[in-house]
């Protein structure tokens, strides 16, 4: 009695089930990196306490992808490429056509179901099948010949939200295929800048090596000759020595990028040309970032997006389970020819036909239906968890990746002041020397000093490009895709 009652309240628990609509989630209005004025090129040599510039936020959005606006086109070019070849995008380029044609598959639960039957069979019936013969019937040939049709009349919906949600799983997977593009893309990027980094870097220390040669040349000179000293050299020689040691690492880390682009463009390790990846000057990075407002990121992030259209899918789910709980009607039908002989087929009087509606109800079958029902809220739920995290990393990526960025442009150029201050200490310290007006430790220190602002400018240069690629992985970038 107690499953008959809820079979007949269950119908008002389907009828009750909303209508999905995408959920709103707070988002600030402005970046807070929009918050740092920009300090006027002349005002930084006023002071040297004057603080470092910041980068400009524009809420508008870039016509073109960041790479294009840096003007390298070998970047372009391994982008590009990746794109095309890049296995992951694969991947989930096949995910998308099996969602796709998962979506067309639940489509044709909305048309009639019609197919073909033929048999034949040999039967002979019992004397116990036929009571009140005296005589076991002969065996007789049967032939039949026609079709099975039925269609599910969706009166409450069960069929077509199942229909919608596959719809939103195709979309979910198209999202999904430009988030992996976007990953993809900005690796690309990272190790490229990381690479080339590199290369500056063994090209800072291969520089460096031969001014501190000829110093070792030099002091040797003048140890021979009597006006030097023999810690003189042996610091001299320490310095080239600290040097040439940061050359295999170097080295170890321009093999592992390149290996790495090889990989991220779909091919071998070590199969990219070396002359593709020769190290060039550098490139200047952008004041201004166009990377539009946290609400457009919400509304045009991949990942978001795709967990936005997740959540949709089994909001609907939810409502198909519901529908469970009502009837089912299906218009059947069963028509064609059945004869003992072959050649009787198609002929008068050898036709038959069955049509007629058939109604389901799961009258003693509710538990299973509840339970289905428990299983979709519960995954709506996960899902409507999962939406809120992924926006709230998106919004938390996108703060910290333009705090990084307008920070690390910051120090770049006061790097580059560093170096130049260095440089100028580097050549003073040397004509003192040559003009017997200081000792040579000065000349040492100088130059470990310009070593390391130079290398402190390629770190910073590399920190600078890494971080402005992940500002526009995390805004979603613009990203010429479809």
């Amino acid at each position: 009695m107690r499953k008959i009652l809820m079979a007949l309240t269950a119908p008002l628990a389907a009828c009750s089930t909303p209508a999905y609509r995408a959920p709103e989630v707070p988002v600030p209005s402005p970046y807070s990196v929009s918050s740092i004025t920009p300090v006027p090129a002349g005002a930084r040599a006023a002071s040297a306490d004057a603080p470092t510039p910041g980068i400009q936020v524009s809420t508008a959005l870039a016509s073109t992808p960041f790479w294009s606006d840096l003007g390298d086109s070998t970047l372009t070019m391994l982008i590009r490429e990746a794109q095309r070849a890049n296995l992951n995008v694969r991947v989930a380029q096949s995910r998308l056509t099996s969602a796709r044609a998962a979506r067309r598959l639940a489509a044709y639960d909305l048309v009639p179901t019609i197919t073909g039957t033929g048999s034949t069979s040999r039967q002979q019936f019992s004397i116990a099948q036929t009571p009140g013969l005296a005589s076991q019937l002969p065996a007789s040939q049967l032939w039949d010949v026609g079709f099975d049709a039925s269609w599910e009349v969706d009166m409450f919906g069960r069929v077509g939200r199942t229909v919608k949600a596959q719809g939103a799983l195709a979309e979910s997977s198209q999202y999904g295929l430009e988030d992996v593009q976007v990953s993809v893309a900005a690796e690309v990027a990272r190790t490229y800048f990381d690479l080339r980094g590199a290369q500056r870097q063994l090209a800072v220390a291969g520089r460096n090596a031969v001014n501190q040669r000829k110093i070792v040349k030099l002091t040797e000179d003048r140890l021979a000759a009597g006006r030097g000293t023999a810690f003189d050299t042996e610091r001299a020689k320490s310095v080239l020595y600290l040097t040439l040691a940061t050359t295999p690492l170097l080295e170890s880390q321009i093999a592992l990028d390149r290996n790495r682009l090889a990989v991220l463009l779909g091919r071998v390790p070590n199969t990219l040309p070396a002359a593709l990846l020769d190290t060039g000057a550098l490139l200047r990075l952008p004041d201004t970032l166009f990377v539009g407002s946290p609400d457009q990121l919400v509304h045009r992030r991949p990942d978001v997006l795709r967990a936005e259209r997740q959540l949709a899918a089994r909001s609907l789910f939810v409502g198909a389970a519901r529908a469970e709980y009502l009837p089912r009607v299906t218009l059947s039908a069963r028509a064609g020819y059945a004869a003992t002989a072959a050649d009787s087929l198609f002929k008068r009087g050898t036709s038959r036909l069955l049509v007629g509606p058939v109604v389901s109800f799961p009258l003693f079958d509710v538990g299973r239906v509840r339970e289905r029902v428990e299983v979709a809220q519960a995954g709506q739920e996960e899902a409507q968890a999962t939406y809120n995290a992924t926006v709230l990393q998106a919004l938390e990526e996108s703060e910290g990746s333009l705090v990084t960025y307008d920070r690390a442009h910051a120090r770049l150029s006061i790097l580059e002041s560093a170096v130049r201050s260095s440089a100028r200490a580097a050549d003073l310290a040397q004509q003192r020397f040559e003009a017997g007006l200081t000792d040579f430790l000065q000349v040492l220190d100088a130059e470990r000093t310009l070593l390391d602002a130079e290398s402190q400018l390629t770190q910073g240069y590399t920190s600078a490009a890494t971080a402005l690629v992940a500002v526009y992985k995390a805004v979603g970038g613009t990203w010429p895709i479809r």
